[in-house]
């Protein structure tokens, strides 16, 4: 599974699927003020971005380097409310 909620954090890790869009959807349903961690993501269906940019939840962390963590950046940068921690 690449979708977990440890401590209030809703954390992805790895590749995740279309299938972890919904997981994701219900996590932050059920956890609406939880922040999202992205450190360990790798690689990000495009459903599961979409959960992301639609619900625009805080986002606590996201990768280290690569494009993955500058597109999500910006991606959510734009959307106005949505809080990317800097590190």
């Amino acid at each position: 599974m690449s979708l977990r909620v440890a401590n209030g954090i809703i954390v992805l890790e790895g590749r995740c699927a279309a299938e972890d869009a919904e997981e994701l959807l219900i996590a932050l349903q059920d956890h609406p003020e939880a922040p999202v961690d992205l450190a360990r993501a790798r690689k990000l269906h495009l459903a599961v971005l979409q959960v992301l940019l639609s619900l625009s939840p805080r986002v606590e962390a996201l990768p280290a380097a690569g494009a993955l963590s500058e597109d999500i950046r910006q991606m959510l940068i734009y959307k106005g409310d949505s809080a990317v921690e800097s590190s």
